[in-house]
């Protein structure tokens, strides 16, 4: 189980540019002395994602040559004196060696925080007010601080998601180094879906389910050219505090979605109104298992609905999304890979039920002091633990990014100049990350 910890101020999300409150986004960060989440944040703030892609170093080399010696000598007549000899062997220098992965990145592109002025003045930054959420912006809600919300990780009940019986059918994802071949469309040979070949698939749109007497909307999107006979990669985007799924979408999945080209299925949901001792607003509380209901709802539909490669599940998402990305694969044993951005531990109750090896690849600012640096680095260092990674680093790109070596899966690590914000080079980073599997 994981305690409840930590203070968080508000802000104003602003993508790439500006600092975000924790889980939302923030135009003056504030300290809590540690565990920090305030601020409103922008769900449409460019969750970035992407990742480090394996690459394989050293070549397959061969090393000398079959040769022949000696030639059959003449002197007038033909002596049986030269003999047709042979030299040399043909022989194999080199094996194939793997090295570490790359990330790369372009800039992220989302929507920009607008609306609400900061009120109150609570430890957590008092909360955001005004205005609704258009494109990508981000209003409303508030700032939620780093102290652990209600409950524990022992008050998800019975029945829950951490015991559903979609974790224990869809795999458990593998690791890199042996993951599936891919074939021409984009799917991979491993495991597929009951909804593979559904002649009535579902379509990109607005879902809603009752989770505990609770209506619970949830988006789909779905690509223009879905084949019901290929297996597609499935991505889950949760919003920071105070987002919503629509911003979400209205960001391109936080830029995610163009980069895929056709290629993944996106998901997301909004959040409900929580609150802990420091502050309150839409996000990913947990309470009752509410939220790990819903994502388990969420992977039984998709899945009886769409053809989805069951090794090629993942997830991401900004400050209060980052924490649901750090927690799921602890939840569920679906998912290949995951990469949080802005996250940490105590604020969302959940059961650690799996430990297997999961691919992480995590960002942070080095001056975050709404989700305290020190506490995302935490975080990723029990991913390293789990994923049995040695203390060696070796720098990846993009700059500011370290992959640990001797893993059994890719782990990476990345630290970029700034407070609690989105990092322009997030998207291409967390899609050539995941593009890799």
């Amino acid at each position: 189980m994981v305690s409840q910890q930590g203070r968080l101020s508000t802000g104003l999300f602003v993508l790439g540019l500006l600092s975000c409150g924790v889980w939302g986004c923030s135009s003056s960060p504030s300290s809590n002395g540690g565990a920090h989440t305030g601020g409103t944040t922008s769900s449409g703030g460019t969750t970035a994602s992407g990742g480090s892609g394996g690459s394989s170093g050293g070549t397959t080399g061969t090393g000398g040559s079959s040769s022949t010696g000696g030639s059959v000598a003449s002197g007038g007549t033909v002596t049986s004196g030269g003999t047709k000899g042979s030299g040399g062997v043909q022989e194999t220098g080199g094996t194939v060696a793997t090295g570490g992965s790359n990330s790369g990145g372009t800039k992220a592109t989302g929507g920009a925080a607008s609306g609400g002025s900061v009120t109150g003045g609570s430890a957590t930054g008092g909360s955001a007010t005004g205005g609704s959420a258009t494109g990508g912006s981000a209003t409303g809600g508030s700032a939620t601080g780093g102290s652990a919300t209600g409950g524990s990780a022992g008050s998800i009940p019975d029945g829950s998601a951490a015991d559903g019986p979609a974790k224990d059918t869809a795999g458990t994802g593998g690791s890199a180094a042996d993951g599936p071949a891919t074939d021409g469309s984009g799917g991979s040979q491993g495991k597929t879906s009951p909804g593979c070949g559904s002649a009535s698939p579902l379509k990109t749109g607005n879902f809603t389910e009752s989770i505990g007497g609770t209506s619970r909307k949830w988006m789909l999107d779905v690509p223009t050219n879905y084949d019901a006979t290929k297996p597609y990669r499935l991505i889950f985007v949760w919003h920071p505090l105070g987002g919503s799924g629509s911003q979400i979408v209205s960001g391109g999945y936080n830029g995610l979605k163009s980069l895929a080209n056709n290629t993944a299925v996106f998901a997301t949901a909004d959040g409900l109104n929580g609150s802990n001792s420091e502050a309150s607003g839409t996000g990913w509380w947990n309470a009752n298992g509410g939220d790990m209901k819903l994502v388990q709802a969420m992977l039984d539909k998709i899945n009886a609905g769409l053809c989805i490669d069951q090794e090629r599940i993942f997830t991401t998402g900004f400050s209060f999304g980052g924490m649901m990305s750090y927690e799921l694969p602890f939840e569920f044993n679906v998912f290949r890979a995951t990469a949080p951005c802005s996250g940490k531990t105590g604020v969302i109750p959940f059961v650690e039920t799996y430990t297997n090896p999961v691919a992480i690849m995590a960002f942070h600012g080095d001056s975050d002091t709404f989700v305290a640096t020190a506490l995302g680095k935490a975080f990723f260092d029990k991913y390293a633990a789990r994923n049995k990674c040695g203390t060696q680093t070796q720098a990846v790109s993009p700059t500011g990014c370290v992959q640990y070596q001797g893993c059994t899966v890719p782990s990476t690590w990345c630290l970029f100049p700034g407070a609690h914000t989105t990092w322009s080079e997030e998207p291409a980073a967390i899609w050539k990350f995941f593009s890799q599997f």
